[in-house]
């Protein structure tokens, strides 16, 4: 007896024991459990994906921007037409203005407010920014700019963090009252819930219902995995009972709000409602209508099964139940329910919003890698404002997209490649770049890195190197066109030829430009020579190592990189002035510090003078030379630009320029075969599309005050005044600086005037006298 009541004394004392020790081991686990969740939650919750946007625009009065230029850039930026502007990002149109609010932004130099603007056109100029809440006018006024795209992250997740206030409270309401009635009221778990799941799966036999409150997901999407278990469901629980403790509910819901999973993009997750506002919407969070929130709530039940862009019938039937839950729990009217069940989803297609570019990501990084000495995988939540123009950049896709399609079918080549490059010609600033048929496959980037031969994209170099030489050449200047042999330092000789295999015996200048012609080209480099003619090409940023000394390199023997070429044209279209080509205008840190930034500087490489008689005479090729056909389809627009073809049909080329923009595009294979492309078929008509696309503006040279204008003849006489209806109207670069023909008219009209004079007085003095 008494040895049995020791036993059960025994019995007491080891379960008394292992029960303290089960709660100091409990007490204990919560404590690593509470320091676990401590050093995420109030260190560095996430790593943040590297944003990448696109160009922030600048808008003053006089800015050379159209209506409907502006409207495409606001459209571009999902702001919303309305009747009257009330909430960011919306804008109306009133006669010859544009009232918009525009959203709050943080530029790389100062977040700036929200602000009610008007913009008042006069044609196609802006004529003054007027802050309608003040009446004031800016004399400065910015675009927020796009996000064109999300670098891949270490952890494969993307998302836009954003605080608790700055989420708008309908989303809140909504997202509780399908998800978590009681958020407000439990401590982390919902017990009637647990129980309610608790007798569904001992019923199905198998874990199929969690009853989990938000604060029980915010724990397994931050700590744990998707397996179920009891354990894992035990841990769960224990977790959110701490954090609930410790934090408060608007934390909670705050990285909630950031961290849900709703959707892929590729093998990136789409996580937290900001970002899935702006790839399902095109809008910000707080711009959405109660529908919208509707649809995106209810896919946190299941993101795949409910995603608009793959089920959309689903997510439809999913959004009118989650809009009957607010009708049921008298959130809103029945007549509210019913009107907001029968609008469409209306969510963007997949891409449009957020599209990779991955040539210009290329780019991006290349500059990066180039001028930086770090590597921004190495940041979190980087800004990056680049110059990428997405109406460009969508323009220059269209273009490529239904031209080459047109090509390789009339040429049946399936291998054809494109690259093509926009690019600002007063500031330097690439706004579109593609390098390959694919714009959206990341891959060999034929802009930045197919070195091919330029074929008579040379040519105005060699001109323009003439030129440089006013007391030797000018536009009206003849030159031999003949056939020649050339002896080569080699031995060897060399005997080019007109691609006519024509010669006219002497052309002029202008027209030999104007034409393509061969031999004049050559002539005019063996005169001025092949040093000073490679030197020339070196002040234009090409390295001496992609120019051989051989006569040849005056007809385009030179292989350079469409990003090379456009660097040359850039500072020819410029006046002479060299903008270093750049991608990126600045580098911003996730705490707001500029990590780099880079601003436009111009320097003068070349004579603008030769520089202007070069523009003028790539006008002329539009206008009846090898690009003829262009410039009767843009007959008001001035434009400027060269063909260029190489032996055999292999590379075809053309650089276009207008009044803004110099725009380089090639095509070829990349196995060096024929594509039976002549000058004016294939590159030519890319670029046409793409004006077609655009709004070009008009090219209007600067003259240079040692350009005079005069009349020339057949015969290359020079005059003052049009004595011949075959006369042409060319500038002339005058070496003694004086405007000869403009001070003559002067002289004219003074004499004139003196002639009246004169004669008014002898006519008074015969009145009078």
């Amino acid at each position: 007896m008494i040895w049995e009541d020791l036993n059960a004394h025994n019995k007491k004392k080891i379960l008394i024991k292992i029960s303290f020790l089960t709660l100091i081991l409990f007490v204990f686990y919560g404590l690593y459990l509470y320091f676990k969740i401590g050093r995420l939650i109030n260190g560095k919750v996430w790593d943040f994906p590297t944003s990448i946007y696109g160009r922030i625009i600048n808008l003053e009065p006089g800015s050379l921007y159209s209506p409907e230029e502006i409207l495409s850039l606001l459209k571009n930026t999902m702001y919303k037409k309305v009747d009257t502007v009330m909430l960011p990002g919306e804008y109306s149109i009133k006669n010859n203005t544009i009232e918009f609010i525009r959203r709050s932004f943080e530029f790389p130099d100062i977040k700036e407010n929200e602000i009610y603007a008007r913009l008042s056109f006069n044609k196609n100029v802006l004529t003054k920014i007027t802050n309608i809440e003040n009446n004031r006018d800016f004399s400065f006024f910015r675009l927020e700019p796009k996000l064109i795209t999300m670098l891949k992250s270490p952890e494969r997740k993307k998302r836009i963090f954003i605080s608790r206030n700055q989420f708008p409270e309908i989303l809140v309401k909504t997202l509780l009252a399908i998800e978590d009635k009681h958020f407000y009221e439990h401590d982390g778990i919902n017990i009637s819930s647990i129980g309610r799941a608790f007798l569904v799966n001992i019923m199905a036999g198998h874990m199929i219902q969690g009853g989990s409150t938000l604060t029980q997901q915010l724990v397994k999407n931050l700590f744990l995995t998707n397996t179920r278990s009891i354990v894992r469901k035990i841990n769960e629980m224990y977790m959110a009972l701490i954090l609930d403790c410790f934090y408060t509910k608007n934390r909670i819901l705050e990285l909630y709000l950031n961290e849900v999973y709703l959707g892929q993009d590729g093998d990136e997750q789409i996580r937290g409602f900001p970002l899935a506002s702006i790839y399902y919407f095109g809008r910000p969070i707080d711009e959405l209508t109660l529908d919208q929130y509707a649809l995106l709530v209810g896919m946190v039940k299941g993101a795949s099964l409910y995603n608009p862009w793959t089920n959309p019938s689903s997510a439809l039937k999913r959004r009118n139940l989650v809009l009957f839950s607010l009708y049921d729990q008298k959130y809103i009217t029945k007549d509210i329910y019913q009107d907001l069940c029968k609008r469409s989803l209306n969510i963007q297609p997949k891409g449009d919003i957020i599209s990779p570019y991955p040539s210009f990501v290329q780019l991006v990084y290349a500059e990066l890698k180039k001028k930086i000495n770090y590597s921004i995988e190495n940041f979190s939540g980087l800004k990056i404002f680049t110059t990428l123009d997405s109406l460009s950049q969508n323009s220059v896709e269209t273009a490529v997209k239904i031209e080459i399609s047109r090509l390789k079918k009339q040429k049946r080549l399936k291998d054809l490649e494109v690259a093509m490059i926009v690019i600002d010609k007063f500031t330097g600033e690439i706004q579109a770049l593609i390098g390959s048929a694919n714009p959206k496959f990341n891959g060999y980037n034929r802009a930045l890195n197919a070195r091919r031969s330029i074929g008579s994209l040379s040519k105005p170099i060699t001109y323009l190197t003439a030129l440089s030489q006013p007391n030797k050449y000018n536009l009206n200047t003849w030159i031999s066109d003949k056939p020649i042999i050339v002896k080569l330092d080699n031995g060897e000789y060399w005997s080019p030829n007109n691609n006519n295999y024509r010669f006219s015996g002497k052309v002029m200048l202008l027209d030999a430009l104007v034409k393509s012609i061969n031999i004049p080209t050559v002539n005019i480099s063996l005169d001025i020579g092949l040093k000073t003619l490679i030197d020339s090409w070196f002040r234009l940023g090409v390295s001496k190592k992609y120019l051989t000394p051989f006569p040849s390199i005056s007809l385009g023997a030179i292989n350079l990189t469409p990003i090379e070429i456009g660097q040359v044209f850039q500072i020819i279209a410029n006046n002479g002035y060299k903008s270093s080509l750049s991608s990126v205008r600045s580098v911003v840190s996730n705490d707001g510090k500029v990590l780099y930034q880079s601003l436009p500087e111009s320097k003068h490489i070349i004579s603008s003078e030769a520089s202007y008689l070069t523009m003028f005479a790539m006008q002329q090729v539009i206008k009846s030379g090898t690009a003829k056909s262009l410039g009767q389809a843009f007959k008001n627009i001035n434009l400027a630009g060269k063909t260029g073809t190489t032996n055999n049909l292999v590379d075809n080329w053309f650089v276009g320029i207008d009044g803004k923009q110099v725009v380089i595009t090639w095509i070829g294979r990349d196995n060096n075969k024929t594509t039976r492309l002549y000058s004016s078929s294939g590159a030519m008509r890319i670029y046409q599309k793409y004006l077609e696309y655009q709004h070009p503006k008009i090219l209007v040279l600067k003259t240079p005050r040692n350009i005079d204008m005069f009349y020339v003849d057949n015969s290359g006489k020079l005059f003052c005044e049009k004595n011949n209806e075959n006369n042409r109207y060319i500038p002339i670069w005058s070496i003694n600086n004086q405007k000869i023909c403009h001070k003559r008219k002067l002289l004219k009209y003074f004499s004139s005037i003196e002639n009246k004079k004169n004669s008014l007085l002898f006519w008074l003095k015969d009145l009078f006298l």
